[in-house]
């Protein structure tokens, strides 16, 4: 009698946990069918987004979106008010999870100015500006050319010199044509096919830079990571090729 009870229950356990079983199943191809997944919320980038866009400038270019657990990375932005005053310190491209890791840290004017330094931006050329390669977090050096250095003899008059070395680049912009409003997709209205960036220098670089700039021309040259500060004699027509 008492193995046949045990079995009645077991049975019972059985059959429960199979119907258990095919209501989870049906709910999970309910919700299949009805576009929902696993996981929770995030906002997806519907459109290529260029760095140093305004996350207030982005409602067009993102929607909020179921997303699997697998497919929902850490740091994805949820709230609509979650990166307010924040700018994207990359490029995020079309179908990417909008995350804060690709957004400056800072809500003050969306740049991490280091202590004791000044934000300063300076317009270049695509060839100066190495291609727009230069992205904000890039470390650089900076190179200058003089022309018609006032005392020297022809031979030296013009000078090609390492300006300022491993230089942090806080932001990387397409500049605009006066008049003309910016707008957050992939393309600016009005640009003028130069780039603007955005370097954290102490206030003697930035009277260096601003004089340059002022006085010469301006290339920048891309640092490997981790290399370390140099300086350089420079260059003129007499040791252009030694």
């Amino acid at each position: 009698m008492n193995k046949r009870s045990n079995a009645i229950v077991v049975g019972g356990l059985v059959v429960a946990l199979l119907g258990m079983l095919m209501v989870f199943v049906y709910a999970r191809s309910v919700k299949a069918e009805a576009g929902l997944t696993a996981g929770g919320t995030a906002f997806v980038a519907t459109t290529d987004v260029p760095v140093g866009t305004r996350w207030e400038d982005m409602t067009s270019a993102v929607k909020r979106e179921s997303i699997d657990d697998d497919r929902r990375p850490a740091g994805a932005v949820t709230s609509v008010s979650q990166l307010n005053g924040r700018t994207a310190a990359r490029a995020i491209q079309k179908g990417e999870v909008v995350t804060t890791s690709q957004f400056n840290a800072s809500a003050s004017g969306g740049l991490d100015i280091p202590v004791g330094q000044n934000a300063v931006t300076i317009n270049l050329s695509v060839p100066a500006g190495v291609a727009r390669y230069v992205q904000a977090g890039s470390t650089a050096n900076v190179y200058v050319t003089f022309k018609g250095l006032p005392g020297a003899s022809a031979p030296d008059s013009v000078l090609t010199k390492l300006l300022l070395s491993n230089i942090k680049v806080l932001a990387n912009r397409p500049a605009v044509a006066p008049g003309e409003e910016e707008s957050s997709s992939s393309t600016r209205v009005g640009a003028t096919g130069d780039i603007l960036l955005t370097l954290a220098v102490t206030p003697e670089q930035a009277e260096k830079l601003i004089f340059a700039k002022e006085n010469g021309s301006l290339w920048f040259g891309l640092v490997n990571p981790g290399n370390p500060p140099v300086t350089t004699t420079g260059r003129t027509f007499r040791s252009a090729l030694v």
